[in-house]
């Protein structure tokens, strides 16, 4: 007996369309309030009880059956501002989060600062009066809080946000209000410099700025210059490290 070919090309539109209707559910507004039921609840186990705004919620069939949250968690701060994360969750089909998605990066906030933001504008205001054939586009301050490569600074800084919530110092759980001072004694922070791409760098050219580098307006710490070629379809980067101490650069990469 022959196999019947049609009748089963013909079940595979079927079955296609059973699995297309299967992915497709329409999001209510009582999903949108329940998926922020469930952010709000994770958030304030580990001390965030700031704003949750659902940006977008949509069902996932196939591979783990779940939700797809996108979000933002912000927080008003001690110094005026309204600061925003955005997080990418996802949450199973019985709204559970076991593997702790929803908790945004919210323990490197502390760069997020008034006072550290104004510290990076003057610090670029004046590398762009040095002459080091580059231009320069970005002085930021980064988090080198890592509880695998920095353990001396991550407990350090657990042991300031629990000292700042017994003070009353709150935002974001006690890890916003870290006193810039700090976060450059305590080496919490590295420096990037971002360059921009308005001509052809090489890791030679970003070695001999390094070289010709006035630091004694530059805070003790790690330093990057950075490069990323826009121009290049792969986006290649460079990047070229080296340390300031008292005001000098004492350690360049060789």
């Amino acid at each position: 007996m022959k196999p019947n070919y049609f009748k089963l090309f013909a079940g595979i539109p079927l079955i296609l369309c059973c699995l297309f209707l299967s992915s497709c559910k329409i999001m209510k507004p009582s999903d949108y309030k329940k998926a922020k039921e469930v952010v709000s609840s994770e958030l304030a186990k580990v001390g965030l009880h700031g704003n949750v705004k659902i940006n977008r919620l949509s069902w996932q069939a196939l591979e783990i059956p779940g939700y797809n949250v996108d979000f933002t968690y912000s927080e008003k701060t001690y110094d005026g501002q309204t600061v925003p994360l955005e997080v990418h969750a996802f949450l199973q089909n019985d709204w559970s989060d076991p593997y702790g998605q929803t908790t945004p990066s919210y323990k490197e906030v502390f760069t997020e600062q008034k006072i550290v933001q104004k510290k990076e504008a003057q610090l670029l205001d004046k590398l762009k009066k040095q002459d080091l054939g580059l231009t320069l586009s970005y002085f930021h301050f980064i988090s080198n809080v890592d509880s695998s490569y920095q353990k001396e600074s991550a407990e350090e800084l657990e042991e300031l946000a629990a000292q700042n919530r017994q003070e009353g110092k709150n935002d974001f759980a006690g890890y916003y209000q870290i006193p810039y001072a700090t976060l450059i004694q305590k080496g919490m922070v590295r420096m990037m410099i971002s360059v921009e791409d308005d001509q052809a760098i090489q890791e030679k050219d970003l070695k001999a700025a390094a070289k010709k580098l006035d630091a004694s307006d530059l805070p003790d710490g790690d330093y990057d210059f950075y490069y990323l070629d826009f121009k290049n379809k792969d986006h290649e980067s460079i990047t070229y490290k080296f340390n300031v101490k008292d005001g000098q650069v004492v350690k360049l990469d060789q």
